[in-house]
């Protein structure tokens, strides 16, 4: 079972942030992995829960998965459900799913379009902006305003194509504020948000979350683990570049030797330059949004706990219009059922890899540990866990 009874379950919450914060003020050069106890105590799950996702911004999808007027998905974070919708004027806005009456689930598909929502238990009925526009027989009751009663908003935020929602009521920073420096030294020359939605999915994995951001942060396993996808772009580790230090993400980057094919840019790319023609990005905006970025496509996760021993990981893969437009409309289809497989395969080959960090780290007697010079992202995820969790009340 993904939640069995391990040694660390029982562990206080105030026993894994002393640890956490020991490892976190390590300097790098005498960096340890994430203490065993942050991924398997409840009762720190339950605190990381409240600090963290109950706080931050959490990345939902993709601006472009909203393509019209009344265009809404429905997403979880931390088992709160959330609606989102293209408004008439262009933006988007975030609602809790749940009916302003006596708070029944009111969407429940995934996604759609719609020009109104009618809640299933007593046909309240709101317009795309949240507004109550309907509430059968409550005129019985004296003086109710149907302009009193809307579903209660989540502040959204969209950068770089990417849409963020969180469920804080007043956060403290913008996901503007947070990921400027990596726009500008780094992402911005891609022009994410020209890239195109072309697959999502859904699956659920027995780890802990943290395991998957511990996975994606560093490419020390790509030679070694992906063989069947990712090292076949030949990037020597010697090679990687590991970005400075911050507070809200972590990023690393390699260029690729060839100039064309898979990872190259397109001819028709005039947005890249140089070695950034072959450049990969691979990055983590604090806590679990990451990306794989290329001049040929994308890949990013949004991650989310279920329980101290399993999540669930949202991803999609974006592509550039000059791509996009080399490919025959009669073609697509295969296309994109070609690209699937190659992702499957790449999570496949990671899902081995996250299931063992879970178990491997369920024992209450392991090696001190130790990380690998590209690692460096693991070791600031752990100081911004640490920074997050030892901050609360």
């Amino acid at each position: 079972m993904p939640n069995e009874t391990v040694p660390q379950a029982d562990v206080p919450v105030a026993v894994v942030l002393a640890e956490l914060d020991r490892v976190a003020h390590q300097p790098f050069e005498s960096a340890r992995p994430i203490p065993a106890s942050a991924n398997h105590s409840e009762a720190f799950f339950a605190h990381e829960r409240r600090t963290v996702f109950m706080q931050e911004w959490i990345c939902i999808g993709r601006a472009d998965e909203f393509p019209v007027a009344g265009s809404y998905m429905t997403h979880e974070i931390a088992d709160v459900s959330i609606l989102v919708v293209r408004q008439e004027g262009g933006g988007l806005r975030a609602f809790v799913n749940a009916c302003a009456h006596r708070f029944a689930h009111l969407v429940a598909s995934e996604n759609g379009t719609a020009k109104k929502f009618t809640c299933p238990y007593h046909a309240w009925t709101y317009a795309c902006d949240g507004q109550l526009v309907r509430a059968p027989y409550m005129e019985m009751k004296d003086g109710f305003d149907v302009s009193q009663h809307k579903l209660r908003s989540l502040h959204l935020e969209v950068w770089e194509g990417f849409v963020y929602v969180t469920l804080a009521q007043e956060p403290k920073r913008t996901v503007h504020e947070r990921l400027d420096k990596l726009r500008t030294d780094v992402v911005g020359r891609f022009d994410m948000a020209c890239y195109k939605t072309v697959m999502r999915e859904t699956m659920v994995w027995d780890a802990n979350w943290k395991n998957l951001i511990e996975n994606f942060t560093e490419s020390y396993h790509v030679p070694i683990a992906h063989g069947k996808t990712f090292a076949q772009h030949n990037k020597p580790l010697e090679t990687y570049v590991c970005g400075d230090e911050n507070d809200w993400f972590g990023y690393h980057r390699a260029a690729q030797p060839s100039d064309t094919g898979s990872g190259a840019a397109h001819p028709n790319n005039n947005r890249l330059e140089g070695e950034w023609r072959r450049m990969m990005v691979d990055y983590c905006a604090f806590p679990n949004h990451l990306v794989t970025l290329m001049p040929d496509y994308l890949w990013w996760i949004s991650v989310q706990p279920k329980g101290i021993g399993q999540m669930t990981a949202t991803w999609g893969v974006a592509v550039p219009p000059e791509v996009l437009a080399d490919i025959p409309e009669v073609e697509f289809n295969d296309w994109v059922a070609d690209f699937r497989k190659y992702m499957d395969v790449a999570n496949d080959e990671d899902k081995a890899l996250v299931e063992a960090l879970w178990r491997g780290t369920k024992s209450p007697i392991l090696p001190v540990g130790t990380l690998h010079p590209i690692e460096r992202n693991l070791w600031q995820f752990t100081r911004y866990l640490s920074r997050m969790c030892n901050a609360a009340d």
